[in-house]
C-alpha cells in the first residue's frame, strides 16, 4: 500500500503554447511580433495625440494594440511557466531571459502609444470618448490618462524599458533562483535529510513540537546562508524604486501600487488601520491555542501546530480534488464546469520537483489562452485550501475572458476575491460534514489561522515593507540586521504578548517572494479576504439569488475599479466601518473557537 506522498502528482501540459524550450515556433512567433510592432509604430506614431483624432482611428489602433500584445504574451508566458518548474535548468533560464529581452524590445516600439493617449487634448478626448466604438476601452483609456501625470518623455521611457532586464527584473530573478536552490537540512529519525523550501515549511505544521523546532532551525539556517546576497538584492530593488518614484513624481513608495490597483491611498490606509486596530483578535486566539496545546509559552514554530483532535493524515491529491469540486458544486454547477478542464486537460502543476520555485500561483495569460495553476502539493490539509484558492483565480480568469486583453486582468485586490471565496466554499462544506465539536474546533482553528495569515499577517508585512522602503531612503543601504529588526517589530506587534517570536525568526522575511517581485502586493490579500467575508455573509443571506451577481462581479475582470465593482454588490469600501465589519466577523470566528473548546473540555 502506498502513502499519499508517494502518489504521482499532476504536471501541466504546456503544449497549447509550445512543444518545449527548443520549439522553433517560439522564434518564428517572436519574429512575427517584431514585424507587427515595427509596423504598428510606423502606422500610428504621431496620429493619436492630435486635435483631429477620430474615435474610429483610436478604436482601430486599440484593437491592433491588443492583438499585438496577445501575440507577444504567448512566448513570455510559456517561458515563465516552464522556468517555474525548474529554476535550475540553464535552458529554461536562458529562454526566460530571451523572452524578457524580446518583451523589452517590443515595448520600446510601443512606448509612444500610452504616452500619446495621455497627451490627447482634453477637448478632443471629451468629444470622442462617448462614441460607441470606444465604449469597450473607456475604462482603460480613462486610467491611462489618470496615470499620464507620472509619464516621462519618450526617450526616457525607452531607456527604462530597454534596461529593465539589467536592473530590478534581473535582481528579482536572482532572488528567485537563490531561494529555489537553497537546500534545507534537518535531522529526522537519526538521519540528516535535505528538503526543499516547500517541504521544510510544511513541517511547521507537524504535531511533534521537536520536529517543528528543528524545522524552524533549518529554515533559519538555510535562509541565513544566503542572507548577504538576498539583503543586497533587496537593498538594490528598494533603491531602484526610490529612483523611479522620484523620476515619476510619486510622493510615497506605495503610490504607484495604489494607482495600479485603482485604489485611493485613503482606502488602503483604512484597511491597514482597521487590521492593526484589531490585532487583539490574533492575541486572543493564540492565548486560546496555548491552552489547547498545553503550552505556557508559545513560540513562532507553534503557530501552525495542529490542535488536539485535528486530523493530520496525509491527503491524496485526488481526495483534495474531490473536496474542492464537491464544494464548488454546492455553490453552482457552472463553477464545476469551469474547474473541470484544469484537472482533465492538465492545466495544473502540483508536483514536488527539484529546482521548482516555492509557493503557488495562477497564471492568466490572455483571454485567448486558458489559465494555468501552479502549486507545491505536500499532502497537508492546508494544501486543499491552496488548491481551492488557485482554482478560484483560474475560474475568475475564465469568467473574465470575455473582456478584451487591456481589461482582462482584475487589479490585485479584486484578483484575490474569487480565490478567497473558493476557500470559503471548501471550509463551509467541510464544516457541514463534521459531527463532533472536537472536529469542528480543529477545523475552525485551522481556518482562523489561515484567515490570520491572509489578513493580519499580510498587513504586518505591508507595514514592514512601508518601513523598509522609507528606512532605505533615509538611512542608505541597510544591513540584514536592520531588516530583521523591522520584520520582528511588525510581526510581534500582531501577536502581542500571546506568542514570542524567537530571534531565529528575524530573518524569515528573506523567503517572502512578493516583497521582491511585486512591492506592496500583500495588502491585496487582506482587502480580498475582508471583502469576501462580507460577500459570503451576503451569500448565506440570499442563497441562489446571489450566485449570478457573484459571477457578474468576476466576469467584469479589470473593466471597472474596485470601488465600482463592490458598489454593485451593495458595499462602500471607502467607509472604514466596512473594514471593521470584516474584522468583527473574524472575531466572531475566534469566539466560536472559544465556545467549542469549552464544550469539549479542552480549554
Amino acid at each position: 500500500m502506498t502513502t499519499a506522498s508517494a502518489e504521482v502528482l499532476p504536471t501541466w501540459d504546456l503544449s497549447d503554447l509550445y512543444a518545449g524550450v527548443d520549439d522553433p515556433k517560439i522564434d518564428s512567433d517572436m519574429d512575427d511580433v517584431r514585424t507587427r510592432a515595427h509596423d504598428f509604430e510606423e502606422k500610428y506614431k504621431g496620429t493619436i495625440e492630435i486635435d483631429g483624432l477620430s474615435a474610429s482611428h483610436l478604436a482601430t489602433a486599440l484593437g491592433d494594440y491588443e492583438a499585438l500584445f496577445t501575440a507577444e504574451y504567448k512566448p513570455q508566458a510559456f517561458a515563465t511557466l516552464i522556468y517555474s518548474t525548474d529554476t535550475g535548468d540553464a535552458a529554461r533560464g536562458a529562454l526566460l531571459q530571451k523572452t524578457r529581452e524580446f518583451g523589452s524590445e517590443i515595448a520600446a516600439h510601443l512606448v509612444f502609444f500610452d504616452l500619446e493617449i495621455g497627451r490627447i487634448p482634453e477637448t478632443t478626448y471629451d468629444a470622442i470618448i462617448g462614441a460607441g466604438e470606444l465604449a469597450p476601452y473607456r475604462h482603460y483609456l480613462d486610467h491611462e490618462r489618470r496615470a499620464a501625470v507620472h509619464n516621462l518623455t519618450e526617450p526616457e521611457e525607452k531607456i527604462l524599458v530597454e534596461t529593465a532586464n539589467a536592473r530590478g527584473r534581473a535582481f528579482a530573478r536572482l532572488a528567485t533562483e537563490v531561494n529555489s536552490r537553497t537546500v534545507f537540512r534537518i535531522e529526522l529519525d537519526g538521519e540528516t535529510r535535505e528538503k526543499s523550501q516547500s517541504e521544510i515549511l510544511s513541517l511547521l505544521h507537524n504535531p511533534d513540537r521537536e520536529i517543528r523546532r528543528k524545522a524552524a532551525e533549518s529554515v533559519t539556517g538555510g535562509l541565513s546562508e544566503n542572507a548577504h546576497v538576498c539583503t543586497y538584492i533587496y537593498n538594490t530593488l528598494l533603491h531602484e524604486k526610490d529612483v523611479l518614484d522620484r523620476l515619476r513624481s510619486y510622493p510615497s513608495p506605495e503610490d504607484s501600487r495604489h494607482l495600479g490597483n485603482e485604489l485611493a491611498g485613503e482606502i488602503v490606509d483604512a484597511v491597514s488601520d482597521a487590521c492593526a486596530r484589531n490585532y487583539g483578535i490574533v492575541a486572543d486566539y493564540y492565548r486560546l491555542k496555548g491552552r489547547l496545546l498545553g503550552l505556557d509559552d508559545l513560540t513562532h514554530y507553534d503557530r501552525y501546530a495542529p490542535i488536539p483532535g485535528e486530523d493530520t493524515a496525509e491527503i491524496p491529491f485526488e481526495r483534495a480534488k474531490s473536496v474542492v469540486v464537491e464544494s464548488f458544486a454546492e455553490f453552482s454547477p457552472r463553477m464545476v464546469e469551469m474547474a473541470g478542464p484544469f484537472f482533465e486537460k492538465r492545466w495544473i502543476d502540483a508536483a514536488l520537483t527539484e529546482g521548482k520555485r516555492g509557493g503557488a500561483y495562477c497564471a492568466g495569460v490572455t483571454p485567448k489562452h486558458h489559465p494555468y495553476v501552479f502549486l507545491n502539493y505536500t499532502h497537508q490539509p492546508r494544501d486543499v485550501m491552496t488548491l481551492a484558492h488557485e482554482l478560484g483565480h483560474g475560474i475568475h480568469d475564465v469568467l473574465a475572458s470575455d473582456n478584451h486583453l487591456l481589461d482582462y486582468h482584475p487589479v490585485l485586490p479584486m484578483a484575490e476575491t474569487a480565490s478567497t471565496f473558493a476557500e470559503m466554499l471548501v471550509f463551509d462544506r467541510l464544516r457541514q460534514e463534521l459531527t463532533s465539536d472536537r472536529e469542528r474546533l480543529a477545523l475552525v482553528c485551522s481556518k482562523t489561522e489561515d484567515t490570520f495569515a491572509t489578513v493580519f499577517r499580510q498587513i504586518a508585512m505591508y507595514r514592514f515593507e512601508q518601513q523598509a522602503h522609507r528606512a532605505r531612503r533615509e538611512e542608505g543601504e541597510l544591513p540584514t540586521e536592520r531588516f530583521n529588526e523591522l520584520w520582528q517589530q511588525n510581526l510581534q506587534e500582531m501577536f502581542g504578548d500571546s506568542l514570542k517570536l524567537g530571534d531565529d525568526h528575524a530573518c524569515w522575511w528573506l523567503y517572502i517572494p512578493h516583497i521582491v517581485d511585486t512591492p506592496f502586493y500583500v495588502y491585496a490579500y487582506a482587502f480580498g479576504e475582508l471583502l469576501v467575508l462580507a460577500l459570503y455573509a451576503r451569500y448565506q443571506e440570499e442563497g441562489d439569488s446571489f450566485v449570478d451577481r457573484y459571477f457578474e462581479l468576476l466576469s467584469a475582470g479589470g473593466s471597472r475599479s474596485p470601488s465600482e465593482l463592490v458598489e454593485r454588490m451593495g458595499f462602500d469600501i471607502s467607509d472604514p466601518n466596512f473594514w471593521q465589519g470584516g474584522c468583527n466577523l473574524i472575531a466572531e470566528r475566534v469566539r466560536q473557537a472559544v465556545e467549542l473548546a469549552e464544550s469539549t473540555g479542552l480549554s
